[in-house]
C-alpha cells in the first residue's frame, strides 16, 4: 500500500486542476447519490444542525459538496509530496496569533475538520510557528506511514502516543517553545459528558478545557477555507476568554461548551466544507 500511495501521489502530480476538480464531482455523486455511502449519517447530521432551517434538497446539497471537499482534500494531500499545500494561502486574523505568542506561553488552537485542515496545519507551521496535532492512525501501517511521511514534509508534527504521559510531556515541552497545540475538537470520544451542539447534546472532548487549565495557555479559534482547488483562506479570531473559578470541573464543562458555540460559528461560515461524515452525535 506503502509504495501504491506513492505512486498515485506521482500520478495525481501530474493531473491538471481542472481534471482533478471535475474527478472530485464525479466521485462525490458517485459515493453521494449512487453507492449512498454514509449519506443518511450525512443527512442525519445535517438535519441536527439544520433543523427547521434548509430544507432536504439543500441539505443533499450540502451533503454532495461535503463529500467533494474530503476527495478535494485527499487530492491536495497527495500532491503535496510535489507541490507545497500552503502555496497559495490568504491570511485574515494575523493580529490575533500574533498578540497570543507574544505572551511566550505558546498557544493552543481550537479548530475542526473545515476545508483542508491538512494544509491549514501546514501553512500555520511554515508561516507562523510550528504546529503539533494529536492524530488517530490512517487505515494499515504502510498507509499510516505514508500519511505520517506527507505531514511530516508539510510541517505537521504529531504528538507521540507511545506510553501514556508522552503526548501530555510533548505538549508541555512545545508550549515552552512558544509553538502551537492544535485541537482538534469536533469528534466524539467515549466517556466524555454529552454537551449542546447545534442544540442537541454530542459527546464532547473536554481534553482542550482541562489542558488550557493545567498550563494556564491561551485558546484561539483558526480554520480554513477552501477558495479553489489548491487556494485556500486562514481566519484567526481573538484569543478566547475562558470562565476560572475555584471549580475546576464546572469551568472545564463551561469551556468545553464555549468551544463547542465556537465550532458552531466555523461550520456555519461554510457548511458544505465541513466534514458530515463523522457520527458526532452517537
Amino acid at each position: 500500500m506503502y509504495f501504491f500511495l506513492k505512486l498515485l501521489s506521482k500520478f495525481i502530480s501530474w493531473l491538471s486542476i481542472k481534471s482533478l476538480d471535475v474527478t472530485a464531482e464525479i466521485f462525490a455523486i458517485l459515493a453521494f447519490d449512487i453507492f449512498r455511502i454514509r449519506r443518511k449519517l450525512i443527512l442525519k447530521n445535517l438535519c441536527h444542525a439544520f433543523e427547521n432551517q434548509k430544507s432536504l434538497n439543500e441539505l443533499v446539497a450540502i451533503g454532495r459538496k461535503s463529500f467533494k471537499n474530503v476527495i478535494l482534500t485527499a487530492f491536495e494531500l497527495l500532491r503535496s509530496m510535489h507541490e507545497d499545500i500552503a502555496k497559495s494561502v490568504t491570511f485574515d486574523g494575523r493580529e490575533n496569533i500574533d498578540a497570543v505568542l507574544a505572551k511566550g506561553q505558546g498557544c493552543f488552537v481550537l479548530c475542526c475538520h473545515m476545508g483542508n485542515w491538512e494544509a491549514f496545519a501546514s501553512f500555520v507551521g511554515r508561516k507562523i510557528a510550528p504546529v503539533y496535532v494529536a492524530v488517530k492512525k490512517v487505515g494499515s501501517d504502510s498507509s499510516d506511514r505514508f500519511v505520517s511521511e506527507l505531514r511530516y514534509h508539510n510541517r505537521l508534527f504529531t504528538l507521540p502516543r507511545t506510553k501514556k504521559g508522552d503526548a501530555v510531556r510533548a505538549i508541555r515541552e512545545a508550549l515552552k517553545r512558544n509553538e502551537i497545540i492544535g485541537f482538534i475538537l469536533d469528534q466524539a470520544r467515549s466517556g466524555e459528558p454529552r454537551l449542546p451542539f447545534f442544540g442537541a447534546d454530542a459527546t464532547t472532548n473536554t481534553g482542550l478545557a482541562a489542558m488550557a487549565r493545567r498550563f494556564k495557555t491561551p485558546v484561539i479559534p483558526g480554520f480554513i477555507k477552501r477558495v479553489n482547488f489548491g487556494e485556500h483562506h486562514v481566519t484567526f479570531w481573538p484569543e478566547l476568554n475562558l470562565a476560572e473559578s475555584d471549580d475546576q470541573n464546572a469551568d472545564i464543562l463551561e469551556n468545553t461548551k464555549t468551544f463547542n458555540k465556537i465550532i458552531e460559528k466555523i461550520v456555519l461560515e461554510c457548511p458544505e466544507q465541513y466534514l458530515w461524515l463523522h457520527n458526532r452525535w452517537k
